[in-house]
């Protein structure tokens, strides 16, 4: 399902984490590695003495070493996952110190050149070139209140993505490494709780359930707002539960009420998933954002990892 992914990387501390945790998901085959740098900072390029060239060795340079370490982690030449490493360098025409015009950069073999946009655009256009299934990105999850915020980057993509995405915070890759990375990553989509707010959109994270690789265990969440949607939202979920069931995996339903988010992140927190998966698009969701309101709010304060299914390109009535 998950054969090919995109993993964008920033050479943070918890690169190598993110990067060990990957080689231990099950199903894998390919692994884009990327970075996207950010040449259009006057700030960057100030400290690399206004050479292009400067900044874009140094990154590549360190890239190529992430690659490399990924691939001795999965067993090198007998290794079954492949490693690709992926520059993008997003620059445009600026000023330097003394006033005159930086030239763009030469083109380069190790670096594909995108002139303007912003890094989360850079990330999703590899992911389309790449033609991957997933994308992998960690989230900070600093703010003013603790949990409430992805980041920049993470939160772009997550809004305005087209491709399928599991965010993984940073704390959890830091109680991973406490635990054993080896521990805690196989088991990621053991104890799965997915949403659906029974609109037609919601089908496709209710199919992308029901075939990932060691799901043993699938929470089916509806939310109500009141008590006469029950019997037409139990009537549902065991239908939907019919067609997920098979030996060696428990289905169970879950009909909450209160406001989606809260109760949600209540159950799995109770029920100590492994994983949230939800649908980027449901009822009452904003044409100018690709992500509802209720799956952003749960993506945003969850305090363990959330997989992001984007709709099919197929109409829904």
């Amino acid at each position: 399902m998950f054969e090919k992914v995109l993993i964008p990387i920033d050479f943070s501390r918890y690169t190598g984490r993110m990067i060990e945790c990957i080689t231990k998901i099950p199903g894998i085959r390919e692994v884009v590695l990327l970075h996207v740098l950010d040449a259009s900072n006057p700030k960057l390029l100030e400290k690399s003495g206004w050479s292009y060239d400067s900044i874009i060795s140094e990154a590549s340079t360190r890239l190529n070493e992430q690659a490399e370490l990924l691939f001795a982690l999965i067993g090198g030449k007998e290794a079954t996952i492949s490693v690709k490493p992926v520059l993008k360098v997003i620059v445009e025409p600026m000023s330097g110190a003394d006033g005159v015009n930086l030239k763009p950069p030469e083109p380069r073999q190790d670096a594909d050149f995108i002139y303007g946009g912003t890094v989360g655009e850079a990330i999703q256009k590899a992911a389309m070139e790449e033609d991957v299934s997933l994308i992998i990105m960690g989230a900070q999850g600093k703010g003013m209140m603790e949990g409430m915020l992805l980041g920049s980057v993470s939160t772009e993509v997550l809004r305005q993505g087209e491709t399928d995405l599991l965010i993984i915070r940073h704390k959890i890759l830091e109680k991973g490494e406490e635990a054993g990375i080896e521990s805690f990553c196989p088991d990621i989509f053991s104890r799965v709780l997915v949403t659906t707010d029974l609109s037609p959109a919601s089908r496709d994270a209710i199919a992308l359930a029901g075939g990932l690789k060691g799901a043993r265990e699938i929470l089916l969440v509806h939310v109500i707002s009141k008590e006469a949607e029950f019997d037409r939202a139990a009537e549902e979920l065991n239908r939907m539960r019919q067609d997920l069931e098979q030996p060696g995996r428990a289905v169970t339903i879950h009909i909450l009420k209160g406001r989606p988010a809260d109760r949600i992140l209540e159950l799995a927190k109770k029920q100590d998933v492994s994983l949230l998966i939800f649908s980027s698009q449901g009822k009452g969701w904003i044409k100018q954002m690709r992500l509802g309101s209720t799956s952003f709010d749960v993506a945003r304060r969850a305090d363990r990892p959330v997989l992001v299914v984007r709709q099919e390109r197929r109409p829904y009535e």
